[in-house]
């Protein structure tokens, strides 16, 4: 083989070696992902969030019909691949966060926020380990609140999506609702806003609202607002 052309695929294989290579160690959305390992299947969890971090913990979920008392587990598990489905070692947590994004913008402070986390305060508990696995577990620094109807459908209702790089894994979403006493999701607990719309919220004559079902059971009452006034006066850290 002449030495020119003996030099040019060299030089081929190696430029085809180095695009290969390009994708190893980078998740694949498609490859990877996320699931609540030992949550009930096929049904709406809920946490609640408070601003400085003093929230339900993933282990303190609660779905409709979970006794009082009791709780269920809804640790999130993922599993970062690569294009070649070998695991991403310590991939960075903080680009690993959850988002709970409404179905509308909100326009007032009546609408639903979604989940609004504090910098940092919905992101996975450390680095990918070495095959590649981090967790969710909680508590969460976040407040504002999900989509949610008390119509027995689930599919009509928010969902919570593993972001990793900015980008949701395409096996998601999860079942997994959030609210917080911090009901607009500006930071503060117990601002006047929160107040006005926990009052009006809370009041049986207004029908039921997911936004201070703090106690999640689809029941306004004495649970939700113990919690409510336990987390007066907190903020973001």
């Amino acid at each position: 083989m002449p030495r020119k052309t003996s030099l040019c695929l060299s030089i081929c294989i190696a430029a085809l070696g180095v695009a290969t290579l390009g994708f190893a160690g980078i998740p694949d959305h498609d490859n990877s992902s996320c699931v609540m390992l030992n949550a009930p299947p096929a049904t709406n969890l809920s946490i609640c969030n408070v601003p400085d971090g003093s929230g339900y913990t993933m282990m303190e979920a609660r779905q409709v019909t979970t006794i009082p008392g009791t709780w269920e587990d809804a640790t999130i598990t993922v599993t970062l691949l690569d294009n070649g489905s070998n695991p991403v070692n310590d991939y960075p947590y903080e680009d690993i966060w959850l988002e709970n994004p409404p179905f509308v913008p909100p326009g007032t402070v009546w609408d639903t926020p979604g989940l609004v986390a504090c910098p940092g305060g919905a992101v996975a508990d450390a680095n990918t380990d070495p095959s590649g696995v981090t967790t969710f577990s909680g508590p969460f620094f976040a407040g504002g609140h999900a989509e949610y109807s008390d119509d027995g459908d689930d599919g009509n209702d928010g969902k919570t999506y593993v972001m990793v790089g900015g980008l949701p894994l395409n096996n998601g979403p999860l079942l997994l609702l959030h609210n917080s006493p911090d009901i607009n999701g500006d930071g503060m607990v117990n601002t006047a806003t929160d107040v006005v719309i926990f009052s009006t919220w809370y009041s049986a004559a207004s029908g039921y609202h997911y936004g201070v079902d703090f106690y999640f059971d689809e029941v306004n009452d004495i649970s939700d607002l113990v919690l409510f006034s336990a987390a007066q006066n907190v903020t973001c850290p």
